[in-house]
């Protein structure tokens, strides 16, 4: 635990013992004020435990000890995985079987972009106490089957020192610790009611009001969906406690999940609470933007199962901008008619956001058969629609031909002249790039 440090934002306790080994690198401050303290510290990974049942959640921990006779202070997160690898403190693990293979790397790849937040925080580490953050490793690997797994965990994390003049920790890192460990683990074969009872605790810690922090429990239970708890998946997805953990992550969980019932869930977030087939408020007003129910809607739209489609039709007649504009983008990815009849209709809107995103849905499925109509859509009479016309043929196409800001018409008409032409050269060869890769749901 950290008895004795002055920790800020993040209130999570962890737990450590001692494994592995560790490298020091160490640095001194370029400043030519009088030289930071000589910092001393041992840094390292361990597992939690040496063995695991198929299934549960796998920890591996990062610990480091302040050694020295002086403080010293370093920035700190929640221990949630981002995609930026190579982003300073992000640890970096890499999971072999005993033939020398890696397990599938569950790692998300979001058609709409990253999601998420992640939870800053600063330590400061007096003499003799020690820091440990959990992370959890299942972010990293995909455990499909029971064997050895070895575990290379690397992190580096940089250390600020006091200054001696002013007592202030320096803004420049006075050492970097540098934690390289080469672990292992056995994963054994498990029941089902030794796995409902392993995840007990992490769902007694979600269910409990009174928990400050539930965090970690809330990082297992959206990483690790299991059908036993289908109904606390839905209930953190429609939370009415958002602060407690942010509910997209729940819908990602159900969407790991991946059952009928999850996926049914994922919809009813998505429909939201609709206006009325005859209300006027769906061609006079505008809803305000909920990112839950727009974040139900990508994973409906990387799902792109034909079963949600009908359930899409109707949100885009019954609902305002914003959601018939994400409606809109989201038919993009659905390999269907249906989808692509909607999104060519949408074109010939007296709606100019109708007339954007119905284009931007056409980018979104990167079809060969949308270029035509998107070459059209250049002699739009509204600016706006031009420009975003330019942008999905240069998303379809991977070809680039700009067009400023403010262009004007006789100026757009030269830009769709130079679509035209180069489209004339090249639709008889022409195969559009492979689509960006989204979650494997």
């Amino acid at each position: 635990m950290m008895c004795g440090m002055r920790r800020t934002v993040w209130r999570t306790t962890w737990r450590s013992r001692k494994l592995g080994l560790f490298l020091l690198v160490a640095a001194t401050s370029l400043a030519p004020a009088p030289a930071l303290a000589q910092l001393n510290y041992v840094a390292r990974f361990e597992m939690e435990k040496s063995k695991y049942l198929l299934g549960e959640p796998i920890f591996c921990e990062f610990v480091i000890r302040n050694t020295g006779s002086q403080p010293f202070a370093f920035r700190y997160r929640s221990p949630s995985r981002i995609l930026a690898r190579d982003y300073e403190q992000e640890p970096h693990f890499v999971v072999t079987d005993a033939g020398g293979r890696k397990p599938l790397d569950p790692a998300p790849h979001p058609c709409g972009g990253t999601q998420g937040t992640v939870v800053y925080g600063s330590v400061t580490l007096p003499p003799g106490k020690t820091h440990t953050e959990r992370w959890l490793l299942n972010q990293w690997a995909r455990f499909t089957t029971p064997g050895r797994f070895q575990v290379r965990a690397e992190r580096r994390l940089a250390l600020l020192a006091p200054d001696p003049q002013t007592g202030k920790f320096a803004e420049r890192p006075a050492a970097f610790a540098l934690a390289l460990d080469e672990l292992s683990v056995e994963v054994e074969p498990s029941t089902a009611a030794q796995l409902e009872a392993a995840f007990q605790p992490y769902l007694a810690a979600v269910r409990n009001k009174k928990n400050p922090d539930p965090a970690e429990a809330v990082l297992v239970v959206t990483t690790l969906p299991q059908p036993f708890f289908l109904e606390q998946l839905v209930a953190m997805a429609s939370s009415p406690q958002p602060d407690r953990w942010d509910r997209r992550n729940a819908l990602d969980g159900l969407a790991r999940l991946g059952t009928p019932a999850a996926w049914e869930a994922i919809l009813k977030v998505a429909r939201g609470a609709e206006p009325s087939a005859d209300s006027e408020r769906k061609d006079s007003a505008e809803e305000v933007e909920d990112p839950v129910r727009s974040y139900a809607l990508l994973l409906l739209a990387e799902k792109a199962d034909p079963a949600f489609l009908p359930t899409l039709m109707e949100m885009l007649a019954r609902n305002p901008e914003p959601v018939r504009g994400e409606v809109l983008r989201a038919l993009g990815f659905f390999p269907d008619p249906r989808a692509y009849q909607t999104l060519f209709d949408n074109l010939h809107s007296a709606r100019v956001t109708d007339r954007m995103n119905a284009i931007l849905g056409l980018k979104n499925s990167g079809a060969k058969e949308a270029i035509p109509a998107l070459l059209a859509m250049l002699s739009d009479p509204e600016p706006p629609v031009r420009q975003v016309a330019n942008f999905a043929l240069e998303g379809v196409t991977g070809h680039k031909i700009a067009l400023p800001g403010k262009a004007s018409r006789e100026e757009s008409a030269r830009v769709a002249g130079l679509w035209h032409a180069w489209w004339r050269e090249h639709s008889g060869g022409f195969s559009p790039p492979p689509p960006a890769a989204c979650h494997e749901w």
